[in-house]
């Protein structure tokens, strides 16, 4: 049995933060606002985290965005070194950028994949996917260059073409399909909160998870943790964690059995035992 460890939202910082002038000064305090700009705090409850993490025995680690607070290059840096330091393998984990983590420039992703962050780019990377027993993991960017008073998010075409795909593939083999990302799929009631902070082609994603049962979604950006289903009464096919840099509980893990992800605290009946949440 495959079980997948979620983080998500670590919002890390550099630690000589507090020299920066101008623009880059106010657009860290904006981003950062209702939250200490606390750098090795932060640092220290992502070690810990991932630490835990790795202690609990799951076959792969995925991070759901925002990554760091605005996605420069220190930054990243501090991410490739706190993930070094808790021991994960880099072919054990992916990684999926938010919208904090192109702030500082639309390739800011795109260069950490090419710098601190390369060890990951073959489970990181656009295209790539992780397989292991009964699952198939994909990482889906959900970042957008945008100005800092908007956090909203969107799949590109071509990804949403690979999702598609990889549905059609799992479906014939009997796997579970597990989308990493940062925006939730499901749509804002409110049109203007949708433009300003939601997934803006959340449509032409929930009509795949409508489509295909097996299809789950690990994502962030909410800050809450939440478990979600597709349709009304079913069970829950898409999974938020807390927030690691300020959440009490931020870790999550999950199972995955006959084509379906579980999370701990769902119980369901399997052959002769019980599988109940910790």
């Amino acid at each position: 049995m495959t079980t997948l460890a979620h983080l998500t939202d670590l919002h890390l910082l550099e630690a000589d933060h507090g020299r920066r002038r101008g623009a880059e000064r106010w657009r860290l305090r904006y981003l950062s606002f209702g939250r200490p700009i606390d750098a090795e705090q932060r640092r220290r409850r992502a070690l810990a985290a991932l630490i835990e993490a790795r202690q609990s025995g799951a076959d792969h680690l995925v991070l759901t965005g925002d990554l760091t607070e605005d996605g420069t290059a220190p930054q990243f840096e501090v991410l490739a070194a706190v993930l070094a330091e808790s021991g994960w393998p880099p072919a054990r984990v992916t990684l999926a950028p938010g919208n904090h983590d192109v702030y500082a420039g639309g390739d800011a992703w795109e260069r950490a994949l090419c710098g601190p962050l390369r060890p990951f780019a073959a489970t990181s990377g656009p295209g790539t996917t992780v397989a292991l027993p009964g699952v198939v993991l994909a990482a889906v960017s959900t970042a957008i260059l945008q100005p800092v008073t908007r956090s909203a998010g969107a799949i590109a075409t071509r990804a949403l073409a690979q999702v598609a795909q990889l549905a059609a593939e799992t479906r014939r083999s009997g796997d579970a399909l597990v989308l990493a990302q940062h925006h939730p799929p499901r749509c804002h009631p409110v049109g203007a909160w949708q433009w300003l902070d939601g997934l803006l082609n959340s449509a032409e994603q929930m009509a795949l998870l409508q489509e295909h049962d097996h299809i789950h979604v690990l994502h962030g950006h909410t800050h809450r943790e939440a478990d979600t289903p597709v349709r009304a009464g079913a069970p829950a096919r898409m999974f938020c964690a807390q927030a690691l840099v300020d959440g009490h509980t931020p870790l999550r893990l999950y199972h995955v059995r006959h084509g379906r992800l579980l999370s701990e605290r769902t119980r369901v009946w399997s052959g002769a035992s019980v599988f109940a949440a910790a």
